[in-house]
């Protein structure tokens, strides 16, 4: 039974302890271990992005996204005590990855909409509005790699593994779905027809 006096004490605060012993424990599913990770190291992840980043809008989102992936990767973790250089590795390439993404996908809009109207006569839009409808009309299994990889950017192992399909057949997706486009018309090898 608890006496009076050891309900009133402060719980032993789990910052007290090294990265190295919170590592372990979060690895166990210590829930409360991972969530003193991120209150130490937080901070300096978000101070880190933004002076890669320069500019704050995505931080939140990074930092997020960095401890969900460091939660699901910590086996992987080959030293408890070098747990914040390990976890800005994570969030640098989570940058880099959305920064890719964005050029890609700014470069895609540009090549999309280069025909764009400079008056409102809907024929000037025709070949973006032909690339749209070719790729609606694109099957799924070849559609979806195509724009993971062509639009959103990703990786190609990154859009195998999403696909559930095998490198080379996802290569040969993408591959297969630029020719139907070009073929078409709706594609050529430099931009929309």
């Amino acid at each position: 039974m608890a006496t009076s006096a050891s309900i009133h004490e402060p719980p032993i605060r789990l910052q007290e302890q090294d990265d190295s012993v919170l590592v372990a424990k979060a690895q166990g599913g210590d829930r409360a271990a991972f969530r003193e990770l991120y209150l130490r190291h937080a901070r300096y992840v978000a101070g880190a992005i933004s002076r890669w980043l320069g500019r704050d809008a995505e931080i939140d989102d990074i930092v997020q996204d960095t401890f969900v992936r460091a939660a699901e990767r910590l086996g992987s973790l080959r030293s408890a005590t070098h747990v914040r250089p390990w976890l800005v590795t994570i969030a640098i390439r989570i940058t880099h990855s959305r920064l890719v993404r964005e050029r890609r996908r700014s470069s895609l809009l540009q090549l999309f909409f280069a025909q764009e109207p400079r008056a409102s006569d809907p024929r000037e839009r025709a070949p973006a509005d032909d690339l749209g409808a070719a790729l609606v009309r694109m099957p799924e299994g070849l559609r979806v790699p195509w724009m993971l990889h062509r639009i959103e950017g990703e990786r190609l192992e990154d859009v195998a593994a999403t696909c559930g399909v095998s490198l080379a057949t996802v290569k040969r997706r993408i591959a297969e779905c630029g020719r139907r486009l070009e073929r078409d018309g709706d594609l050529q090898p430099g931009g929309v027809r």
